[in-house]
């Protein structure tokens, strides 16, 4: 009897801890006003869940023991246990970390609190999470509003990027991208750990600053400055190997061979071509054992390899800081006859010779090298020079009259080459240069009043030697007639520079408008930008048909000179001048408002200048 009580009385106690109650409450800010939208879920249990409603109330079934996580943007996250208390209310505190925090914005920094505008960041510590070869890559899956695209795998791949989609059917959808102030063309050159911070103005609000440049959103770039304190020496180094991880299913020499009869039947007279010798249809088992050659895995089967590493060193006092860095990434692709190495070098140097003068100077250096005409193919000639479909087609062991010893001849008629011969006749050496130095000076001319000159150049030098060979679709049909079916060398060279010269004027009124909750700073600029582009392009044709790339890329003289094409580009001037209004009043009500004058040699005469203001608020 004394244990079916014992028994009576655990079940008891088991039920009441198990007891499932309603739990309603409300979630305030500090100043009272209730929150809208904030999270309240159970602790380890993310599917119980609920949102508040606009009076900042909710209502969430749970276990009499349970405790509730409350979040929200840019809030402290609480954790409240419920100790069987069926109403709960919470005061939800502002993070200021959070809120405090500075994001680059056009030609200066704000607090994120103060932000009217669309701005997502990336920090360092973000990049720095997951080795990647290039800034772009970094930004990958990190930013919302921005995609990130790559035409194919290899390290030297086109990358798309669109902020908030595409803005045009027609023109150019990259956005405005802004390293250390100054435009380049590309930040995929930039070696992820020298990045500070990524941020990307999105919204009109944020981006009229830099006017029509900026219609597909902005890309600012910082990178590390050096910092007070002793020297400091890091280095960091990451290794990698990829293999292909999934290949096209082709026909084995059997199905192959029952394909060809199958295909000389319904062709009839007409498919001349397609009936190499195979035998008697009898024989056709003599093929389920034969010899073959997987040519997806020949051509792009090999274990590819990248080495990466990174060497900074930094330091200095309140007088002058340093920061340098070297880095290398080596990539040998899986694809034969493909590499790709890149080489940054970066120098900042940062002083204060006096309270009120600050003086900057930035270098940064890369060159690439790319071996190997990559598998892209949007560009070629031809389909027929598809690296893919060679791989995928070209038959699976030697054929008498097709392939002959099935390793180097190739067929006109039907397209197909051997892969290896083919990847060797669209050879491609590409070599890459650019060079980007900066100075600035910054003089405090009066309290809260700051003067800032920027100069700087960008030099960009690109050559890029195209190889085609004898089984080219660019030398049996691009070619003069006396040149056909020889060996053609395109040599590209374009050479661009531009200076940028930058003032602007900052004045914070924080001394006048002191304890009165009003915060207002202007901002008045001006900026010159002036670009020079040249192009060489030279065809030379005729060479030995025997040939290789490397032979032909030495020896130009012994091809005929098709084509010289040396093209100047106008002078692209652009001259700009602009203005900002930020606005709050206790950090509550912000009013934001720019302006800017765009006045461009691109535009047609009599209408040389372009005007963009924007307001928002919030």
């Amino acid at each position: 009897m004394r244990a079916r009580l014992l028994f009576l009385f655990a079940a008891i106690s088991l039920s009441v801890s198990a007891q499932v109650i309603t739990v309603t409450g409300t979630v305030t800010d500090n100043t009272g006003e209730p929150i809208i939208g904030a999270s309240v879920v159970e602790k380890d249990n993310t599917t119980n869940g609920t949102i508040t409603d606009f009076d900042g109330n909710f209502s969430l079934n749970l276990q009499q023991n349970a405790t509730l996580v409350l979040s929200y943007i840019g809030m402290r996250t609480q954790e409240v246990p419920v100790q069987g208390k069926t109403r709960i209310n919470v005061v939800l505190e502002d993070d200021a970390q959070a809120l405090d925090e500075v994001v680059v914005i056009g030609y200066g920094t704000a607090k994120r609190k103060d932000l009217t505008g669309s701005v997502a960041s990336v920090s360092a510590d973000a990049i720095a999470a997951v080795p990647v070869a290039s800034a772009v890559e970094a930004m990958a899956g990190k930013l919302a509003g921005v995609q990130i695209s790559a035409t194919e795998g290899s390290p030297d791949a086109e990358i798309k990027i669109r902020v908030r989609g595409g803005g045009s059917i027609t023109g150019d959808n990259t956005p405005l991208l802004i390293v250390d102030g100054f435009p380049v063309e590309s930040i995929s050159d930039i070696a992820p750990s020298d990045i500070e911070s990524i941020d990307v103005l999105k919204d009109a609000s944020s981006t009229a600053i830099y006017g029509s440049r900026g219609a597909n959103g902005v890309i600012i770039v910082t990178t590390k400055s050096g910092k007070e304190g002793k020297v400091n020496v890091n280095y960091n180094a990451f290794v990698s190997w990829k293999n292909i991880t999934k290949t096209l299913d082709v026909l084995s020499p059997e199905d192959y061979v029952k394909w060809h009869y199958e295909y000389t039947g319904l062709r009839g007279n007409q498919s001349t071509y397609y009936t190499p010798v195979f035998g008697n249809w009898q024989d056709i088992d003599l093929y389920s054992d034969i010899p073959a050659n997987d040519w997806q895995d020949i051509t792009f089967g090999r274990t590819g390899f990248t080495f990466n590493h990174n060497l900074s060193i930094t330091g200095g006092t309140d007088k002058a800081k340093y920061a340098f860095s070297y880095s290398m990434i080596d990539d040998k692709a899986i694809m034969q006859m493909s590499n790709y190495r890149r080489d940054n070098l970066s120098l900042k140097l940062n002083t204060k010779p006096h309270k009120r003068i600050g003086l900057d100077f930035s270098l940064r250096y890369s060159k690439t090298t790319v071996n190997g005409s990559g598998t892209n193919e949007q560009n070629e000639k031809s389909s027929g020079d598809s690296r893919l479909r060679q791989a995928i087609l070209y038959p699976p062991f030697a054929i008498e009259g097709l392939t002959d010893t099935g390793s180097e001849d190739t067929d006109d008629i039907s397209g197909l080459y051997q892969p290896l011969i083919n990847l060797a006749d669209n050879d491609q050496k590409r070599k890459q240069y650019n060079y980007n130095m900066s100075a600035s000076f910054n003089w405090e001319l009066i309290d809260n009043l700051k003067l800032r000159a920027e100069v700087g150049m960008d030099d960009y030098r690109r050559e890029n030697n195209r190889f085609y060979g004898m089984t080219t679709y660019y030398i049996k049909n691009q070619v003069a007639e006396d040149h056909q079916n020889h060996p053609a060398v395109v040599m590209n060279r374009i050479s661009r520079q531009r200076l940028r010269s930058t003032n602007t004027l900052n004045y914070d009124f924080k001394k006048q408008l002191k304890n009165t909750g009003h915060n207002l700073n202007l901002l008045f600029g001006q900026e010159y930008i002036l670009t020079k582009e040249n192009n060489l392009e030279t065809t030379v044709a005729g060479f030995p048909t025997n040939f290789t790339a490397d032979e032909a890329f030495r020896l130009t003289t012994q091809g005929s000179a098709a084509s010289t094409d040396n093209y100047s580009y106008p002078d692209d001037i652009l001259l700009s001048y602009f203005s900002r209004v930020n606005y709050d009043y206790q950090s509550k009500y912000i009013l934001s408002a720019t302006f800017r004058a765009d006045g461009s040699s691109k535009f047609g005469n009599g209408n040389k200048w372009g005007f963009f203001p924007s307001a928002a608020v919030a």
